[in-house]
Parts: structure tokens; sequence; C-alpha cells
């Protein structure tokens, strides 16, 4: 397998605001790159809803593919749709999404990532 992780930190946990957009790694996008990106989400006293995913009520495993549109870091976003929830991203991956692809029923059926243990940018 050969995926390059191109988040920074996987391991780390990481609090999401809601309405505003809060990076997940350091290293930039390229425009017109697209990337798959998979975390766990942690969501506590409330219902959210994540821009290129949908609503979420309860910490799960989330996956998607993104076009960057801008050079900046890879960022995630959510408005509240109930509650007053808290929300934190750990167990990240950023590839690109010809990786994922070539080495997706290896990815999938690895279920989630620590990061630790494949090659990080």
């Amino acid at each position: 397998m050969m995926v390059t992780n191109l988040c920074t930190c996987p391991s780390s946990t990481i609090t999401l605001k809601a309405d505003k957009w809060v990076d997940i790694t350091t290293i930039p996008n390229k425009p017109g790159t697209k990337y798959w990106v998979r975390a766990y989400v942690n969501v506590t006293g409330g219902t959210i809803s994540m821009r290129a995913y949908g609503d979420i009520m309860a910490s799960q495993h989330v996956s998607y593919a993104l076009t960057a549109t801008v050079a900046g870091p890879m960022s995630m976003y959510y408005s509240v749709r109930s509650g007053n929830p808290t929300v934190t991203v750990t167990h990240i991956l950023i590839c690109t999404d010809a990786e994922y692809q070539a080495n997706k029923t290896l990815l999938d059926g690895i279920g989630y990532f620590t990061g630790n243990t494949m090659p990080l940018a």
C-alpha cells in the first residue's frame, strides 16, 4: 500500500467550531486536486450538519471526496441543527483521491486510522 497521509497530526484531537472553518492539517491543498478525507467525528449534545457529508447526531466515521478550490490547509465546517453540540475530530486521513482509489479495498477494510501506521507528508 502506498498512501501518504497529508494530515500532519492524524492522532491529535481537533475541536471544531460552529459555522467556522477549522484547519485539520497544516499542509496546503493544491487547487484542482481531488482529495479523500476520512475522520472520526465525535458529536455530543446535539445534531450537526457537515458540508460534504450531511447530518450527524452521534459519533461516527465520516468519509468524503472533495476537490480543492483554494491553496489553504484542509479544513472542516459544521452548522448546528439542534442542541448545543461539542464536536471533535481525530483519526484523520487525507490523501489524494487517486491514492484512495488505488487502495480502496484495503483502506475501506481498515475502518479507521491513527495515522501512525502510514507515511506522513
